[in-house]
């Protein structure tokens, strides 16, 4: 069991409209249609002849369940464009709070388990992407460049936006659909640009709640895809402290979860 405290929509929304958060340079973040659990972009072809684009996708399918101290991905391309190291990772079966086809595992943070786990490439990507699912208060993603923390957000944001739109709510997939409908599914993109790069991603989650995603997405975009989340609500580095209180304030009642 875990405690979470549950979202509540329209005062969560309200209370990210009262922090004023400049836009980050360098990065565009997007999110897709409603039950989209893979990205849309279109991506640079490999320098060579055969005809592939640099992405790749970790699914965490092949992966034993727990808690993997150091994990080596090559995101399903074998390695030839982009490797990353997991570190501290736990996978976790399907259910109704992850998993994108609905039959297969899940990357999370929290869970009274691991608080965080980072991904260390081998080389400076433009692009991650991954379904968020469950979304919870206290989620929080932060992208680095060696040691330099170039983009921190916290995903609550996208809830200014679709905090409206029912079908962002609730499990999409089979055999899970319809439930957990009280929080937001939505796959996230995020888009590096004007010379700016990463190379390392640290999943956080603080308390007993979880971070629960899937389908890392990796790559050097060509073309972006989805909703674009307006500047004002993609925080600088060092508003997260502030956001992170407001969305806890904004919480609602707590339950408990399996």
């Amino acid at each position: 069991m875990k405690t979470i405290r549950a979202l509540a929509p329209t005062l969560l929304a309200a209370s990210l409209f009262s922090v004023s958060a400049a836009a980050t340079a360098g990065f565009t973040v997007t999110y897709e249609a409603p039950g989209v659990t893979n990205t849309t972009a279109s991506f640079k072809p490999r320098p060579d002849a055969s005809g592939q684009d640099i992405v790749g996708v970790e699914t965490f399918d092949n992966l034993t369940l727990g808690v993997h101290a150091s994990y080596e991905s090559d995101f399903g391309n074998g390695g030839l464009d982009i490797k990353g190291t997991y570190s501290n990772l736990n996978v976790v079966a399907a259910n109704q709070y992850g998993g994108a086809s609905g039959n297969d595992q899940y990357a999370v943070a929290g869970l009274g388990v691991t608080s965080s786990y980072s991904i260390l490439f081998d080389t400076s990507l433009t692009y991650f992407g991954y379904w968020l699912s469950a979304l919870d208060a206290g989620n929080q993603v932060s992208f680095y460049d060696g040691n330099d923390l170039v983009l921190a957000f916290t995903p609550t944001n996208v809830l200014a936006l679709v905090g409206n739109d029912p079908a962002y709510f609730g499990n999409p997939t089979t055999p899970n659909q319809g439930q957990n409908p009280a929080e937001p599914y939505v796959f996230l993109n995020f888009f590096a640009e004007d010379g700016t790069s990463f190379n390392r991603i640290v999943f956080a989650q603080p308390n007993n709640a979880g971070y629960e995603s899937d389908n890392h997405t990796v790559g050097i975009w060509e073309e972006q895809s989805g909703t674009v989340v307006p500047p004002s609500q993609v925080p600088e580095p060092g508003m997260l402290l502030l956001m992170s209180a407001a969305l806890m304030a904004a919480a609602g009642a707590t339950r408990r979860r399996s």
